[in-house]
């Protein structure tokens, strides 16, 4: 699911949202499981905004059993939007890159299920591409729909198989609402009422578009005087020939009316594609490389960043604002405000994607291509190059435009997979990205581009080595360096790079200029891993860090090597101690830790504003700081931590509740948990929603945390299961990896009574499951299920799947006993995708299958098995509709009817 921020009302458009959400929470019978929704209207009147606002609603999440949201624009190809489809339900990358598997993979993931598809920005008229795609999306659950908003009408008639939705501009009363708002903000409107006359005219000019509103709205804020008001009424701006129905002159005033810098920083943004996730760090990082940043004592340049880029958001130049963290914080911009820096820098900045036609301009500065682009002899004769920058693009051959790069020697931003000796011509170079390369080592030659602000290694997996003469790069100010794991030493001198303000790792060396006090003078911010902390010998050294006074540093991880070492180093305890974090800091992890207790600033929660805590492998520790009065944690993860028997003994003191944000806990690998303690009279994990615990062997049971809606047990102690009948709200059980022979007989009778909300239910390498557990019949919500490498499991009971009516999906996987699915099948009248894997003993299906022949039913049987009888007639039956997930499993079984 895509995350989206969404404002929380929207202006003039109630009616409107109550109407798209009755079509879209009505299912329609006669749609052949697809119906088409578009909402259509010119750029700028807020469909995205009203689209994202139906999509967050509470009674479509609860309509739909899957949302996604696909930002499509102009850029129609089937291939990249199966792809992004799938990176939206997934939430991470896909790994594949041909269009059948591709495919496949999302038919997988939609199969039976009842979604909303959200395609934002559609721009393509070509019935091929679009039925194309529409084939692909054709095999969700019956009530499945896509939503389509687009500014072209005839997109609109051709994809939409619902009436269509026009949108239309705003009221005058809803426009001067709006305005009043941003101009005046809440009840200000009265102090400055000699005013309301003139923001009515500049109302009107906006021709009821709520994004000229909005920017304008922003910008009169800013203006106190009527002279003011009445110099951007009567712009001559307003007499410029209109574009869109007026709104870019009032775009292109606001814009007027922004200072140079800001300007220069916004208009820069047309070097990525329109709907491109623009990173709030990486933005700042380029504005400096480009010198768009002005010098502002006593802030630092990325400070004076940061308050440019909320300017830009505060004045509607970016929208769609997400922080995923301090250091994780993305936006995008307006289609129109995209339309609009590209009118301001078109002879300077120029987006060469593959496979499309451009004209470069013979004194472009900004440059951006994606993976295949093929590098005319225009582009060969530029150099006035200031930024080439490389896009995200899975397709094609990486074809290195270095020899273009290193003829440009004004050029101050660009992106290489290598660095040759003659990088060193590249004096003005600030910003350097050359991240996921495969070289071993850095070669020396950077250490010659002394104006170099940005180094970006990240994901280097093979780097071991970084150029001995780095402490000679005195304006770096950002070194990346995540996921370089192979990395084994620091070069010497770190800490005489004064500028430096971003640092992923630090390896602590033994000897002079490799040791921790490298780090003492760094004003360093974001995220830092210390590793080798073994090396650090006292409390004196580990101080000398300095990390007490780092109040930018959001992220920071305590790493000593992965070994048990005995006897156990006499100042560990202390090292720990003298490595206190400033309390601004917001996510930490400590790994490997030997000492058996943690310290001071731990136990005196002095970390008050902590959102992220894992201690992992701190195996002489026995008890947790008290951690469930930090006001703010919502992640907690402990792993082994053998010498760990209770949890809860931190419990204590008289505050009203236990952990009051935590969201997901992860228990794992703690050998010795023996009992998992809380407090009378105390609401204990009031917002715990997600409980991992894994190899956990000693635990039998679990506190009643009703709160909790997904919960996964693994390599446990069979007996916690008995546990799960109390959390009512459970919507997602997985139980996995319980060796006992007799697992059948700790899943107590009426363990599943009470988890009527449940939807999924999964068994993973159970191989004491010989049967599914007595009680299923009252899961009436149950969606799914999973059962796979139980390897003793025979058969389902008849009457084992009487009352899960709900089941859309049952999945059935290396279970080499597996011989029966038994008639009970008749009883699971809502599934619609049953796959049975590598099952070898079921040798025939029941003929019951034939009660679920009316409805959609896709079928992939990769086990050898003979289907006889009534079966046969009936299954052949099912093969031969035109449906195509069948017509994909009658391949699966060609040659066996």
């Amino acid at each position: 699911m895509h995350p989206i921020k969404i404002e929380s009302e929207i202006y003039g458009r109630g009616e409107e949202k109550e109407k798209i959400l009755q079509v879209l929470l009505t299912d329609v019978s006669d749609q052949d499981n697809l119906a088409i929704y578009a909402v259509w209207g010119m750029g700028g009147l807020g469909k995205t905004t009203l689209a994202q606002l139906i999509y967050n609603d509470a009674r479509v999440q609860r309509h739909y059993d899957m949302r996604i949201w696909v930002c499509v624009s102009d850029d129609f190809h089937i291939r990249k939007l199966v792809r992004a489809i799938i990176e939206s339900i997934d939430g991470s990358s896909c790994d594949l890159s041909e269009l059948d598997p591709l495919q496949q993979r999302l038919q997988e993931k939609l199969r039976g299920r009842k979604f909303l598809l959200v395609l934002d920005d559609v721009w393509n008229e070509c019935h091929d591409k679009w039925n194309g795609l529409k084939d692909v999306l054709r095999c969700g659950s019956n009530g499945s729909k896509v939503t389509v908003t687009t500014r072209i009408e005839n997109v609109a008639l051709m994809m939409a198989t619902l009436p269509i939705h026009h949108i239309g501009c705003l009221s005058e009363n809803d426009s001067w609402s709006l305005f009043t708002r941003c101009a005046f903000g809440m009840g200000r409107l009265k102090e400055r009422s000699e005013l309301e006359s003139i923001g009515k005219e500049i109302v009107k000019k906006c021709g009821g578009v709520p994004l000229a509103i909005k920017t304008l709205g922003s910008l009169m804020s800013l203006k106190s005087t009527e002279s003011e008001w009445l110099s951007v009424k009567e712009s001559q701006i307003w007499e410029l020939p209109e574009d869109e129905n007026s709104i870019l002159p009032a775009l292109r005033l606001s814009y007027h009316h922004l200072p140079p810098h800001l300007r220069q920083c916004f208009a820069f943004c047309c070097i990525f594609p329109k709907d491109h996730e623009l990173k709030r760090d990486k933005l700042i990082q380029l504005w400096m490389a480009n010198g768009f940043i002005p010098f502002k004592e006593p802030l630092e340049p990325h400070d004076v960043g940061i308050i440019i880029f909320n300017e830009l958001v505060r004045r509607s130049f970016f929208q769609d604002v997400v922080e995923d963290s301090p250091i994780n914080i993305t936006c995008k911009m307006h289609d129109l405000m995209h339309d609009l820096a590209q009118s301001i820098m078109e002879l300077e900045c120029v987006v060469v994607e593959s496979g499309k036609g451009v004209k470069v301009p013979k004194m472009i500065r900004h440059l951006s291509y994606t993976r295949g682009t093929s590098w005319d002899v225009e582009v060969c004769k530029v150099r006035s190059l200031r930024s080439c920058i490389a896009l995200p693009n899975y397709y094609g051959e990486y074809k290195s435009p270095q020899s273009i790069f290193l003829k440009q020697k004004y050029l101050r931003v660009c992106d290489l997979k290598n660095a040759p000796r003659s990088i060193t011509s590249l004096k003005h170079l600030r910003y350097l990205d050359m991240s996921c390369s495969n070289f071993k080592v850095l070669p020396e030659s950077i250490t010659c581009l002394l104006n170099l602000q940005t180094l970006k290694l990240d994901y280097c997996s093979s780097l071991h080595k970084l150029p001995n003469g780095m402490r000679h790069m005195k304006n770096l100010i950002y070194l990346g360096l995540r996921y370089c794991d192979s990395l084994t030493c620091m070069p010497e001198g770190m800490g005489q790079l004064t500028c430096l303000q971003s640092l992923s790792i630090f390896i602590v060396g033994k000897e002079n200029g490799y040791q921790i006090s490298e780090l003492k003078g760094l004003h360093l911010r974001n995220e830092l891993s210390i590793k080798e902390l073994d090396n650090v010998r006292n409390f004196a050294e580990a101080k000398n860090a300095n990390l007490i006074v780092k109040q930018n540093l959001h992220s920071l991880s305590l790493v000593w090597q992965n070994k048990s070492q005995c006897p156990v180093p006499e100042q560990v305890e202390d090292v720990l101690d003298g490595l206190q974090p400033h309390s601004n800091l917001k996510v930490l992890h400590i790994h490997n830790y030997l000492g058996s207790k943690f310290p001071t600033w731990m136990q005196d929660l002095l970390l008050h504003d902590l959102v992220e805590i894992s201690l992992i492998k701190c195996e002489r520790c026995e008890h947790l700081p008290p951690l469930d009065k930090l006001p703010f944690l919502k992640v907690l993860t402990t792993s082994d931590m053998d010498s760990m028997k209770y949890l809860g003994n931190e419990l204590h003191g008289d505050s009203a509740s236990s952990f009051p944000s935590l969201e997901i806990l992860h228990l794992d690998m703690m050998a010795n948990l023996e009992e998992w303690r809380t407090m009378d009279g105390r609401e204990n994990f009031p917002r715990l929603s997600e409980l991992n615990i894994w190899r956990c062997p000693k635990l039998v049971e679990m506190p009643i945390i009703p709160s909790i809606t997904s919960l996964s047990i693994r390599e446990s102690n069979a007996m916690l299961i008995k546990s799960v009948m109390n959390l009512t709200s459970l919507s997602s059980l997985q139980i996995g990896s319980m060796h006992e022979s007799t697992l059948i007989h700790f899943l107590p009778d009426g363990l599943f009574q009470n988890l009527t909300a449940m939807k999924c239910l999964r068994f993973d390498y159970c191989k004491g499951l010989e049967s599914l557990p007595e009680g299923l019949q009252y899961l009436h919500s149950l969606r799914e299920l999973y059962i796979s490498f139980c390897t003793n499991i025979l058969s389902f009971p008849v009457n084992g799947l009487r009352g899960l009516s709900s089941l859309q999906r049952l999945r059935i996987q290396n279970c080499d006993k597996f011989c029966s699915l038994s008639e009970g099948i008749q009883y699971l009248t809502s599934l619609e995708d049953l796959h049975i894997n590598y099952c070898p003993e079921l040798v025939s299906l029941p003929k019951q299958i034939g009660c679920l022949s009316p409805l959609y039913l896709a079928l992939s049987i990769f086990a050898q098995f003979i289907i006889e009888g009534d079966a046969k007639e009936i299954f052949q039956s099912l093969l031969m509709e035109s449906n195509d997930a069948l017509q994909l499993a009658k391949r699966h079984v060609d040659g066996q009817i």
